[in-house]
């Protein structure tokens, strides 16, 4: 590993993780976005699987039913996975130019919805009839850019769940969508020896990230800090959008 490639690793991942570790999410997603800066998604995305992995186990170990949330998001889990396989496929089929623009324009669209405090809501009975989408949606997207932030995080957001209850939700289904992220990947050739290395190496960067995260979450305003993480996350979108199509 050479020292470019170390240092990105190191402040994509204490990044990601105090982001992860102060609001409840959005751990991969900072991290692609900054990996992607220096690195291709084909090679950045399976060096967020341990990470993930890790991070969303702690995450719903946190208390909470979570047989009730299994059986209410069962089917909303099941075709994110399908859609992350199917991700996965296109990843190595398609422009990673067009790939890495797409995942620009998503980090720019929760950013300013979550600047502009829009958060949708979605009735009880059009749960059932939304969930086969956003389930696809959520895993075609995470298996393309390594983004699992849209739709997921906006549907649970929308379905007007409880804090402590959505980040438990976000947490299991992005526990199960990580395991069918990694398998998928596996099939590719693209989770060999090298990617789990560069992966495990990051566990450590993301554990620090997450420890100062929980410092900010008890000692600094959570609005002010979400107000920044988006403001950040759009620097980062627009980035990707003008270096892989203006």
């Amino acid at each position: 590993m050479d020292i470019t490639l170390a240092t990105v690793i190191v402040i994509a991942f204490v990044v990601a993780g105090t982001i992860k570790g102060a609001i409840g999410v959005g751990l991969p997603t900072t991290a692609i976005a900054i990996l992607s800066s220096g690195l291709g998604l084909r090679e950045a995305i399976p060096i967020l699987i341990i990470p993930s992995f890790v991070a969303n186990v702690w995450q719903i170990m946190r208390g909470g039913d979570l047989i009730s949330l299994l059986r209410r998001f069962w089917l909303l889990n099941m075709i994110a996975c399908i859609g992350v396989w199917l991700g996965t496929v296109l990843l190595f089929q398609i422009d990673q130019r067009i790939l890495s623009a797409i995942l620009g324009l998503v980090l720019v669209t929760y950013a300013a919805m979550g600047l502009l405090a829009y958060v949708p809501r979605i009735p009880p009975h059009q749960e059932a009839l939304l969930t086969p989408f956003v389930g696809l949606g959520a895993g075609l997207l995470t298996g393309t850019t390594g983004s699992l932030l849209m739709p997921l995080m906006v549907y649970l957001q929308a379905l007007g769940l409880e804090k402590e209850r959505f980040i438990q939700a976000a947490g299991l289904s992005l526990l199960i969508g990580t395991i069918a992220w990694a398998a998928s990947l596996a099939q590719q050739g693209a989770f060999d020896s090298r990617a789990i290395t560069l992966s495990g190496a990051a566990l450590l960067p993301m554990l620090i990230g997450m420890m100062i995260g929980h410092w900010i979450r008890g000692h600094l305003s959570q609005v002010l800090f979400r107000k920044i993480v988006f403001f950040c996350l759009i620097i980062l979108g627009l980035n990707l959008i003008y270096k892989n199509i203006l």
